[in-house]
């Protein structure tokens, strides 16, 4: 008879999984691609699904709309164009195809003389809708969230689908909750591939997997955009290929309901694609793991001025890349909610000596799941901590009687390369198993360096000492475990960070010196190199011994090796910067 916990997780992973999969047995995401030079007799031939119509712009104080709108024909700030979406959107239902209306280009962040307001919007939305359009994209919400709020709901209102284009760090961002839960579709742009770059917008795609994780805890279809014809972080001579892997890894990961592709319709074969990656999804196993994250920061409704939260969010999202890529690793699949959800593992991210410790989160430290435990800010210590904190750490292996110091940072400048005091802060590197790593992590998306931890005193220590700086350079441990639970310092994780939570998840995973990212798994490993590297791969679940097919393309999708070999509990591959691996085991066929 099953356990009562496991059915509880199957029906939650059914819920969070219905909208993706179904009963079906084929996965059949939607493909939409924008544009502009292909007609859409020629688009519809592709075997595209879907079509994104520019439907405004703007110039100074002026806007110009194309399509029909009796509300701008009355507002001397609009300008009528060419009705371009009737006719488009009526052929388009004839072909079976859907519509959808971009009005990214008026949205309050590009358009700075903008005239938005919750209630012109609204009546906007309500013309868009008229058209008969299956659904609206824009971005950049953080501008003014109370006109997308008021948008979201008119369009839902009218069962028109409403996405608004996120970059994953908008996380951290003003009304972010409350937008996403009126979004037809949670959707994350995946670009800007390279990790550790300063001001290139950096890690894009692996940073959206903490979006997408949460999205699928509310139960909302998923979407990635990429480009094909713009090189944002993709040059565009291999965007028609890394575009490609990049759908597979999102397939194998989240099942995403939607592939939205920019520009050039004539280098992307959304047929072939489809086949190729439901051939995968087909082969990947069933039945993977589910680690819970679980965020307990405030909302952005709940924030007000307390510059605190806020901070708190920007380290969550610095941390993503790290544990959710540590998850994938292991063979395990994430959800990432407000509340522990049933879960085969768990990654806690409290608030830090701010707030108290749920009580649900201490009554996990009981059971016999792995769990993390990591503080946006300082890790309570000393005579007035709490009887939750007191038991939740000792059972990390930490005695919380004693007082910890915290090594707050700067949250400045990421220029400098050593701390300004190693007194005061936590060095960049630490060592797991004598494998060198950088352990803290760093906004690079921002220019920040986000270097900061509490420093447990070696008294205090009653666990195993897991990660540190080396002896003469230093203070205190980076994580430190007793059993499966395990308490990690700082406060932000560097990508190579999956490492060691992979390693104490399942034994096994991409050796911290690999940048690659994906999704490995007993049946199914994925991995695009983000630059020249040597992959080191345990592949989670999987004996020594077992047959695997192994094949690698090349960043232009030239097949560069294709061979079946006896893994033998390590596999190795140099893998050159956007070669994709595809590692599947034989009785998988």
């Amino acid at each position: 008879m099953m356990n009562l916990k496991r059915l509880s997780l199957a029906i939650f992973c059914l819920v969070i999984f219905l909208g993706i999969e179904g009963f079906a047995q084929t996965y059949r995401p939607t493909f939409w691609v924008e544009d502009q030079k292909q007609t859409l007799e020629e688009i519809a031939a592709k075997g595209w699904h879907g079509l994104l119509y520019w439907a405004a712009d703007s110039e100074g104080d002026q806007m110009r709309y194309h399509y029909k709108s009796p509300y701008l024909e009355k507002q001397r700030w609009a300008v009528r164009g060419t009705d371009g979406l009737t006719g488009l959107v009526k052929k388009a239902h004839e072909k079976g195809m859907k519509v959808m209306a971009n009005i990214e280009a008026v949205n309050p962040y590009h358009w700075e003389q903008n005239p938005w307001n919750a209630e012109n919007i609204r009546l906007v939305a309500s013309d868009l809708a008229a058209t008969g359009i299956d659904a609206v994209f824009e971005e950049c919400f953080e501008a003014k969230p109370e006109v997308f709020l008021s948008m979201a709901r008119e369009l839902k209102n009218k069962q028109v689908t409403y996405i608004s284009g996120t970059d994953p760090m908008l996380l951290r961002e003003p009304g972010f909750s409350s937008l996403w839960k009126e979004t037809g579709a949670i959707n994350i742009y995946n670009y800007y591939l390279k990790r550790d770059q300063l001001y290139n917008v950096a890690t894009l795609a692996q940073h959206g997997s903490l979006g997408l994780a949460w999205a699928k805890y509310w139960n909302k279809p998923t979407s990635m955009i990429s480009p094909l014809d713009r090189d944002w972080g993709i040059d565009v001579q291999s965007a028609p290929a890394v575009v490609s892997y990049l759908c597979m890894i999102r397939a194998l990961q989240f099942r995403l309901d939607h592939f939205m592709i920019f520009g050039g319709a004539e280098r992307f074969n959304p047929i072939e694609t489809g086949k190729w990656i439901n051939t995968y999804v087909s082969k990947q196993e069933k039945n993977r793991p589910v680690m819970n994250v679980v965020v307990l920061l405030k909302t952005q409704d709940e924030r007000g001025k307390d510059a605190s939260v806020g901070k708190g969010w920007n380290r969550l999202f610095n941390s993503g890349d790290a544990i959710t890529s540590g998850a994938f690793n292991a063979g395990y699949d994430v959800v990432v909610s407000d509340r522990v959800l049933p879960a085969d593992a768990y990654w806690i991210y409290t608030p830090g000596a701010v707030a108290d410790l749920p009580i649900e989160v201490v009554k996990l430290m009981e059971g016999n799941q792995p769990v993390f435990l990591q503080a946006a800010d300082r890790i309570p210590g000393g005579a007035s901590t709490t009887a939750n904190w007191k038991a939740a750490l000792a059972k990390c292996g930490i005695d919380a009687t004693h007082s910890f110091k915290y090594a707050g940072g700067t949250d400045g400048s990421s220029d400098v390369s050593l701390p300004e005091s190693q007194e005061e802060d936590i060095p960049y590197t630490g060592y797991y198993k004598g494998t060198y790593l950088r352990f803290p992590g760093s906004d690079m998306q921002r220019g920040r360096e986000l270097r900061a931890g509490t420093i447990l005193p070696k008294e205090s220590i009653k666990g195993q000492v897991l990660s540190s700086p080396n002896d003469t350079y230093g203070k205190g441990p980076y994580l430190v475990g007793l059993g499966n639970k395990y308490l990690v310092t700082t406060t932000a994780l560097n990508w190579e960070t999956a490492y060691p939570i992979s390693d104490l998840l399942s034994g096994s995973g991409v050796l911290s010196g690999s940048n690659v990212w994906g999704i490995a798994g007993p049946k199914v490993s994925a991995f695009l190199a983000i630059e020249t590297t040597l992959l080191e791969l345990r592949i989670p679940g999987l004996a020594k011994g077992a047959q695997i097919h192994v094949q690698v393309w090349d960043a232009k999708k030239n097949k560069k090796l294709e061979q079946t070999l006896e893994y033998t509990g390590l596999y190795k591959q140099v893998l050159n910067a956007y070669d994709f691996i595809l590692i599947d085991t034989v009785d998988s066929y």
